[in-house]
């Protein structure tokens, strides 16, 4: 699935800060509450993006 969401816009979406976004997107640490949240609007279940 490809969503064409750029790392702000996604920040936009779930209420994160950019910054952790990329962070997130680059293998950092992550709150479980972050991943559900970008779960939700990636509309995939949180065990996709820890794979």
């Amino acid at each position: 699935m490809h969503l064409d969401l750029t790392q702000e816009r996604l920040a936009e979406l779930t209420g994160i800060d950019r910054s952790t976004v990329q962070r997130i997107e680059y293998g950092g640490e992550a709150k479980i509450s972050h991943l559900l949240l970008i779960a939700r609007e990636l509309r995939v279940h949180v065990s996709h993006l820890l794979s």
